[in-house]
């Protein structure tokens, strides 16, 4: 996490930044998942800010060794125990004043903090997410590790979904037996809710899980993931319960789909022509209108990051980035089905990361 830093203390000297907030994405600089901010000075040791009830956890959480934490009312203190009465913005101002900070640049997050803070201590504002998100692209062996974890806990999750698909049973049961299997397996919580989306609930792309009753004659998306040391896996699987002809073919298209785009993943390839490979082979089947996002997305500290699988998409695929692929057809009246996996880039092609779970077809 210290070369984190170095590398985002480079990019603040090269547009000539004092210093950086990272209001969304201090886990990802100190490691703690305690913390409201975390102040990186272009020359210095960063300075992370957290509440009063987080100071504990954040110290035994994170690398940084000046932690402060912020009271915004006054309260008996224990021996030893430090705490500034203030409220964040304040103390964040005084650290920019500590610092001499006249340039500095933030990632986004909280409106109304940024507001005080203008108004507190004066200095020229830039956002720049795109700082933090860019290093964010490309995983450590260790997030490889962590990501590859969580992918195996959602796996084991998805292979007990299949096993529990079954006429008469509701979403809702279905969902809640999964996730605590994965909770069983080590998974800190569901990174989204949980889809199960059975017949008419199939052809709604972020549907979740609902009282309905799973039917003979219905497809069921079922859409989960782990999370694992704050990394977190997404995995889809479209299941089928006596399926009519015409749901064994979106089925078989959505895989060969997948299989079109993983065809192209290479480092140096061009995310959009991933993209434009599955959504070549959707649509030839007759499909094109009903296939309404992206292909994939990147994955990590959160479900959705960089690199985007999209049409619009200028994202170039490199070594080390960690991305799912999904495409989808959703059909109203007959169906939705969607396939999904995890897969780690690499020089010449890719790893996956989550296990084969194949669907079912119940007769």
């Amino acid at each position: 996490m210290r070369e984190r830093i170095q590398r985002l203390k480079q990019e603040l000297d090269k547009r000539g930044l004092n210093a950086f907030l990272a209001i969304r994405n201090t886990r990802y600089l100190t490691g703690a998942a305690a913390g409201k901010v975390v102040i990186v000075p272009v020359d210095g040791a960063p300075i992370l800010i957290c509440s009063r009830l987080e100071f504990d956890q954040a110290k035994r959480e994170s690398w940084v060794r000046d932690i402060r934490a912020f009271s915004s009312w006054r309260a008996p203190l224990r021996q030893g125990e430090r705490v500034y009465f203030r409220e964040p913005w304040q103390l964040v101002a005084d650290c920019l004043r500590e610092l001499g900070a006249r340039a500095v640049g933030y990632d986004g997050g909280r409106r109304e903090l940024m507001r005080k803070l203008r108004g507190a201590h004066t200095a020229s504002y830039r956002e720049l997410p795109e700082l933090v998100l860019e290093l964010r692209k490309i995983k450590s062996r260790e997030e490889v590790a962590l990501l590859r974890r969580s992918a195996k806990i959602a796996t084991r999750g998805m292979g007990c979904a299949a096993e529990l698909i079954t006429a008469g049973r509701s979403e809702l049961e279905l969902a809640a037996e999964t996730e605590y299997e994965m909770r069983r397996a080590g998974s800190e919580g569901t990174p989204f809710p949980m889809i199960v989306a059975s017949g008419r609930n199939s052809w709604l792309p972020h549907a979740t899980a609902t009282r309905k009753k799973l039917k003979r004659g219905e497809l069921v998306v079922v859409d989960l993931g782990a999370t694992f040391n704050g990394y977190v896996s997404d995995m889809t699987r479209t299941f089928a319960l006596a399926p009519t002809r015409k749901q064994i073919k979106l089925l078989q298209v959505v895989k060969r789909a997948q299989q079109a785009a993983l065809a192209n993943v290479r480092a140096g390839a061009k995310a959009k022509v991933m993209d434009a490979a599955a959504r070549m082979t959707i649509a030839r089947a007759g499909y094109a209108q009903f296939f309404p996002h992206g292909s994939g997305h990147g994955v990590g500290l959160d479900v959705h990051e960089l690199p985007s699988l999209a049409p619009t998409s200028n994202d170039i695929l490199s070594k080390g980035m960690v991305l799912t692929v999904e495409p989808g057809i959703y059909i109203p009246k007959v169906g939705g089905a969607r396939w999904e996996d995890m897969i780690l880039v690499t020089r010449e092609e890719y790893k996956s990361l989550t296990a084969s779970v194949l669907s079912r077809i119940c007769r």
